[in-house]
């Protein structure tokens, strides 16, 4: 059963899942009972980090984090409030200040199985002015979906020196310091890729080294709200949660299990999206607050 992978566990876990899922359930849902008042509770947040708490949510939201926070279809997502931080020669005040201010924030993200954190990355850049920086980024993660994952490849994440009862935010550090191929491996997985997506990825990556040359590969996409744009000068219409596949590749029954997962997600998100969120980008705190009381 652990061959199936992350995607088809992750999403029915979403749908109900199994008899072991659903006693894993039970008992996540009586540790969670008490903690419905602190969920997302920025009380000891200035009012501009409670404004700026909301709208760091919908980013996340309207972004691949969707599948994150709505049950765990996806068990990490990043990419919100990038942030480059020159250390080197000097260090920059600025930007350890919002780094300061994204910690807060990240704290105080935390519902039931949701958590947030301030990954910074282990590799450094040094610029064109000589100078050096290290980058950052803002990451979610659901902490029952990073087991299942661990659990779905324990060889491989066992070679990281992960379990299951590892912390998620100790899993992504592993995953970040492990070897350039490992690496790749284990943020597809935690990304909540399907299993033959991250093995292809992983194999492009080492034959790219290898040769200097891209391999051929398609991008299958899950609907998100924010898009992208194709090209300069071109509407936006590509979505955020993507990854590759080579080329000319049939869904995989995990790609087709991913989707099934992800399409009344996203349904029931733009639907309330539309009532909840307010012209200033506020609401999506009270949003995610009914929606996850709803799995408790």
């Amino acid at each position: 059963m652990l061959m199936v992978g992350t995607v088809v566990a992750n999403a029915c876990a979403v749908r109900g899942g199994t008899a072991n899922d659903a006693a894993n359930q039970t008992t996540a849902q009586e540790q969670r009972r008490g903690s419905t008042s602190a969920c997302f509770s920025v009380s000891s947040l200035s009012a501009a980090d409670r404004r700026d708490a909301d709208r760091v949510l919908l980013e996340f939201a309207d972004r691949e984090g969707l599948y994150t926070l709505a049950g765990g279809i996806k068990p990490i997502s990043s990419d919100v409030r990038d942030l480059t931080v020159r250390i080197a020669p000097t260090t920059d005040s600025v930007a350890l200040a919002t780094l300061d201010q994204q910690r807060r924030i990240a704290a105080a993200l935390s519902c039931g199985e949701i958590g947030a954190f301030v990954q910074v990355f282990t590799a450094t850049q040094r610029r064109r002015d000589s100078s050096e920086v290290r980058n950052t980024s803002m990451v979610i993660f659901h902490r029952a979906a990073v087991r299942r994952t661990i659990q779905a490849h324990a060889s491989f994440f066992a070679t990281l020196g992960v379990t299951v009862s590892t912390d998620p935010r100790e899993v992504i550090l592993a995953v970040e310091n492990a070897p350039r191929s490992p690496r790749w491996r284990g943020y597809g997985y935690l990304f909540g890729y399907p299993d033959d997506a991250v093995d292809f990825f992983v194999r492009a990556g080492e034959e790219g080294d290898a040769s200097g040359k891209l391999v051929p590969r398609d991008f299958r996409r899950i609907e998100t709200w924010y898009k992208y744009p194709a090209g300069s000068g071109d509407a936006p219409t590509l979505s955020s949660f993507v990854f590759a596949v080579p080329k000319g590749a049939a869904p995989s029954d995990q790609e087709t299990a991913l989707r099934a997962a992800a399409a009344p997600v996203y349904a029931r998100y733009a639907r309330e999206r539309a009532g909840a969120i307010q012209s200033d980008s506020s609401g999506a705190m009270a949003l995610f607050r009914r929606w996850m009381n709803e799995r408790r």
